[in-house]
This record gives C-alpha cells, sequence and structure tokens, in this order.
C-alpha cells in the first residue's frame, strides 16, 4: 500500500536506485531543501535534493505505517466532510461541539476559547 501523506524527515525511508536508503540530515541550499541519505546496505552517503525524492523516479518512500491510499475502496474522511452540503456540514460541526463539551466542559473544547456561560453547570456536575 502507498500511503497518500507521509512526514518526510530526519529517519524517513526511500527505496532508490535498488537499494534501500535513510535520510540522516536535511539542509537548505541555493538549488532547494536538500537530504543527506545514507544508504542501509553500504553505508555510503549521497546527497539528493527533496524535490528529487519526492517527485522524481529515482526513489520511492517507504512508510512506517500503512496509511491512506489512492486505490483504497473508500474515500478518507477529509474527501467525504469536503463534499458535504452546507446543511450537513452545519450538523457534523454541531455534533462535534456537544462531543466536545461532554469530554472537555467547553464546545470549543478549550476553556481559552469559551462562550459566554461555559462550562454549563450541567457539564461540571457530569464529569465529576
Amino acid at each position: 500500500m502507498n500511503s497518500g501523506a507521509v512526514r518526510v524527515g530526519v529517519g524517513t525511508r526511500f527505496f532508490s536506485d535498488g537499494e534501500i536508503v535513510e535520510i540522516t540530515e536535511i539542509h537548505p541550499s541555493a538549488a532547494g531543501i536538500e537530504a543527506v541519505l545514507k544508504r542501509t546496505r553500504t553505508q555510503h552517503v549521497l546527497r539528493m535534493s527533496v524535490r528529487e525524492l519526492l517527485a522524481g523516479d529515482r526513489a520511492r518512500v517507504l512508510p512506517v505505517e500503512a496509511g491512506p491510499s489512492a486505490n483504497d475502496p473508500f474515500d478518507t474522511p477529509g474527501v467525504v466532510l469536503a463534499n458535504l452540503s452546507e446543511s450537513e456540514r452545519g450538523a457534523v460541526l454541531e455534533r462535534a461541539a456537544h462531543l466536545r463539551e461532554v469530554l472537555t466542559g467547553y464546545r470549543s473544547g478549550h476553556a481559552e476559547t469559551a462562550i459566554v456561560g461555559e462550562p454549563r453547570e450541567q457539564s461540571i456536575r457530569r464529569r465529576r
């Protein structure tokens, strides 16, 4: 399974030119951001632009965990939520606010962004 989103940084592994390589350092350069890679088998060190790593044909990311893939038989939550109508989106936001209030006592989920009257007395008694 190819991952749809992978964190790229020190420790990220790629399959490149028939070998597994790992990013050991990342540096800005005049040409863009460059990665210092170490071949895991030979310990040989090489430099490659991050753009080439991600967009070129020489390398492909080896994700640590399985993640969303373009060939999954279902849409990711972000795609589903982006396709909701305004009324459907409003209903989802209202339910999410209720869940945050049950869990934290605040519809926003944080005391710093509380609305007038929060936390409600009912919320405080339920949480004790």
